[in-house]
């Protein structure tokens, strides 16, 4: 082992867990900043020897004097697109010695972000001439429409969000069908008894 390896040899451990946690989509390789070159490479991706020169100084992401750069993109050799964070390294006493860059593919995880957005892409909504009868789906619409008004999941609303929620559905007249309580009911996870407490409550307050 060399005088230059010697120097990271602390690193080794790390960089080697690191990368059996991200294989086989991560590279880390190790910048020597005196000699400008690479000191050691995991699973390489990029092609490159151990040896090389680094060619630290024309890179302009890396010419300011910081501890770490990135995230920043890069393509690898074969066209896939890289996404990069450099950190330098120091000695015992804060000098820097080196650069510890972890280069992830995420060319794949691109694709599959396209592939899930083409399936999940909506056009245009709901035709109103399917919805206009539906009053479990006005009511489903209206839940959602105050859940983005409240900015709040439905599994976190309050007790008394729950109660704004029932006067909501009550303002747009979602209680005249027969079966809409208990369709309320199932939503909001209680009873429909619950329901109809709560809006009685609710009109009391108009």
């Amino acid at each position: 082992m060399s005088d230059v390896e010697q120097r990271y040899l602390h690193l080794f451990p790390i960089c080697e867990g690191i990368v059996a946690w991200l294989y086989p989509h991560a590279e880390i390789v190790l910048h020597d900043l005196e000699s400008d070159t690479i000191v050691r490479i995991w699973n390489n991706i990029s092609r490159r020897n151990i040896g090389d020169a680094s060619l630290i100084e024309e890179d302009v992401q890396l010419s300011k004097e910081a501890d770490t750069y990135g995230p920043y993109e890069k393509t690898n050799w074969d066209g896939r697109t890289l996404k990069c964070v450099s950190s330098a390294v120091k000695d015992i006493s804060g000098k820097r010695i080196g650069l510890l860059c972890l280069n992830l593919d995420i060319s794949s995880f691109n694709a599959l972000k396209g592939f899930i957005e083409s399936f999940t892409l909506v056009t245009s909504p709901m035709p109103a001439v399917l919805s206009k009868n539906d009053w479990r789906e006005q009511i489903n619409e209206v839940l959602n429409i105050f859940l983005k008004e409240k900015n709040v999941t439905l599994e976190a609303l309050t007790r008394s969000q729950k109660i704004a929620a029932i006067q909501c559905l009550d303002e747009h007249n979602l209680f005249a069908t027969r079966n809409a309580a208990q369709h309320v009911a199932n939503v909001l996870g209680v009873s429909r008894a619950t329901i109809y407490n709560w809006l009685n409550k609710a009109r009391n307050k108009q």
